[in-house]
C-alpha cells in the first residue's frame, strides 16, 4: 500500500555513517505494509475419516495478503528515476513466510523509470494481477474474490522483465519471464530449452473520468522439459463505472489449457458492485460462475463483504463466501480443489481486522 510509516533519506543516512559532506542525488527509502487477520468459519471440509465437517480457525490475510516491504527511489536527474521494491509477505496467525517461505515473495525488482515509461527486471506480478485486480470489488482476496476460480489472476513470475507507460489515461504493458518459477525443478532457466517456463503477456488499459476498462494476456508453458509444450493462455477483460457513492464492476477471463493431447477451455465471470453507506461503512457483492466447455462441473461462489474503516489506516471487516458446486466440481472458498469435498456445496464466513502502515 502507499501508506508510509518511515521515510529514511538515505544521502543523510550516508553523511551520519562516513561524515562527508558531499552532496549526491536525492533518494528515499519507504517501509510499508498490511496487517490482516480474523477467526473464520468453514464448513464440508475434509476429514480424517475420509468425511467432512466444520473448521474454524484464525486465518491471515483475508481482505489482503499480510505483508511488509520496502519501496525505494533515487532521483538521477532529467526525469529519470532509479527505483526498486521488496515485498514480503507472511502469516499473522502463525509468523511464518508466505509465498512457499521465500524471503521476499511478493515482490522483488529494481528498474527505472523516466518519461517514456518504466522498465523493471525481477520477481514481479503478472499483468493480469496488474491490470485486472482493479475490477474485482474484493480486490483479489485471499479466499473471498476471483482467484478462488483461478489463482493464476495473482500469479507472479521470477525472472521477468516488465515495460509500462501511461499517456493520456492510457496504460499499456508488457512483460516477458524466462523461468517463473525458479522453485520448481528444473523450472527456470533451463539450458537450451528457452521455452520451459516461459510467461510472457501484454496489456492495455483506458480510464476516462468514472470509466475504466482493461485488457489483458497472458500465456505459461509447463515448467519441465517434458512439459514444455503444455501451454496455458489467458485473456481478460475488466471495467468499472463510478457514481457518486456507488462502484460497479465486470470482468471475464478466457483460458485456454493445452496439457499432452487434452485441450481445455473455460470462461470465467464476474459481476459486482460497492457501496459507499457512509465514509466509513461500505458493502461489496459479487457473483462468479465458472464455464468449463463440455461438462456440467459449473462451480458459482457469492460474496458478500461489510467493511467498517476505524480510521484512514485501520478497518474491521465480515466477510462470507458460498462456492456452489456441480456435477462434481470442486471450488471451495479457498480455491479449486482445496479444502473441500468434491461435489459438496460450502459456505466459510470471517470476521477480521486490517491496518495498513
Amino acid at each position: 500500500m502507499k501508506s508510509r510509516l518511515i521515510r529514511l533519506s538515505l544521502p543523510a543516512a550516508a553523511t551520519l555513517l562516513i561524515a562527508a559532506p558531499a552532496a549526491h542525488a536525492q533518494s528515499s527509502v519507504t517501509l510499508y505494509g498490511i496487517v490482516d487477520v480474523g477467526i473464520e468459519a468453514v464448513n464440508h471440509v475434509p476429514t480424517s475419516s475420509k468425511g467432512s465437517g466444520t473448521v474454524v480457525r484464525e486465518a491471515s490475510g483475508n481482505l489482503s495478503g499480510s505483508r511488509w516491504g520496502f519501496r525505494g527511489v533515487e532521483d538521477l536527474g532529467g526525469g529519470l528515476k532509479a527505483i526498486f521494491v521488496l515485498e514480503n509477505g507472511f502469516n499473522v496467525n502463525t509468523g511464518t513466510l508466505g509465498q512457499s517461505g521465500r524471503e521476499f515473495g511478493r515482490q522483488a525488482y529494481v528498474g527505472l523509470q523516466g518519461r517514456y515509461g518504466t522498465v523493471t527486471l525481477g520477481r514481479q506480478q503478472n499483468l493480469l494481477y496488474d491490470m485486472i485486480i482493479r475490477y474485482d470489488p474484493m480486490r483479489f482476496g485471499s479466499s473471498y474474490s476471483a482467484i478462488a476460480h483461478d489463482a493464476v489472476l495473482t500469479g507472479r513470475a521470477d525472472n521477468s522483465a516488465k515495460y509500462m507507460v501511461e499517456f493520456s489515461g492510457v496504460t499499456l504493458a508488457a512483460m516477458y519471464s524466462n523461468g517463473y518459477d525458479s522453485t520448481i525443478t528444473g523450472g527456470a532457466q533451463v539450458p537450451g530449452h528457452t521455452k520451459v517456463g516461459r510467461e510472457y503477456g501484454a496489456g492495455a488499459r483506458y480510464a476516462a473520468g468514472p470509466f475504466d476498462v482493461a485488457l489483458v494476456y497472458d500465456q505459461r508453458q509447463g515448467t519441465s522439459i517434458a512439459s514444455a509444450d503444455d501451454t496455458a493462455r489467458r485473456l481478460s477483460i475488466g471495467a468499472s463505472y463510478k457514481f457518486a457513492k456507488t462502484e460497479l464492476y465486470a470482468a471475464w477471463r478466457l483460458l485456454q489449457q493445452t496439457v499432452g493431447a487434452a485441450q481445455t477451455h473455460a470462461n470465467l465471470f464476474w459481476l459486482g458492485a460497492t457501496q459507499h453507506f457512509t465514509p466509513a461503512l461500505q458493502v461489496s457483492a459479487v457473483a462468479y460462475h465458472t464455464d468449463v466447455r463440455g461438462t456440467g462441473q459449473d462451480p458459482t461462489s457469492y460474496v458478500l463483504s461489510l467493511d467498517y474503516y476505524l480510521s484512514k489506516r485501520t478497518d474491521l471487516y465480515v466477510n462470507a463466501s458460498y462456492a456452489q458446486n456441480r456435477d462434481g466440481s470442486n471450488l471451495g472458498i479457498d480455491g479449486i480443489g482445496t479444502n473441500i469435498v468434491a461435489g459438496e456445496n460450502q459456505l466459510g464466513a470471517v470476521a477480521g481486522i486490517r491496518h495498513r502502515f
